[in-house]
């Protein structure tokens, strides 16, 4: 299992902010049980295909989401398909305190 971690307060505040969108935890829960690519998630949430192209290409770059692209053989031939990665986010008043305020702070 992933545990995040953050050493500055702009990355718990994006973490939180990714998170904190209704659609892209809809998204995650999606790819939860099984792989999914866009597609399939946008027709089961009623978002577009953009969308959750966009949603699962942030969720991927934060490590909560991993895609792989595999092919077929009918069209589309060649598909990205998303699985949720397992993680937990420990968070508390102490690891907010030892956050610092911005990367180019210093000690």
């Amino acid at each position: 299992m992933l545990t995040l971690s953050f050493s500055t307060l702009p990355e718990l505040a994006r973490l939180l902010s990714l998170l904190g969108n209704e659609q892209r935890l809809a998204v995650l829960g999606a790819i939860t049980v099984e792989e999914k690519y866009a597609r399939e998630i946008a027709e089961e949430l009623g978002i577009s295909r953009p969308l959750a192209a966009i949603y699962l290409r942030q969720l991927e770059k934060l490590g909560l989401a991993e895609g792989a692209s595999l092919t077929s053989d009918e069209p589309p031939y060649l598909r990205r398909y998303y699985r949720a990665v397992p993680f937990e986010v420990v968070l508390n008043l102490d690891v907010i305190t030892s956050l610092k305020r911005s990367k180019d702070e210093t000690g």
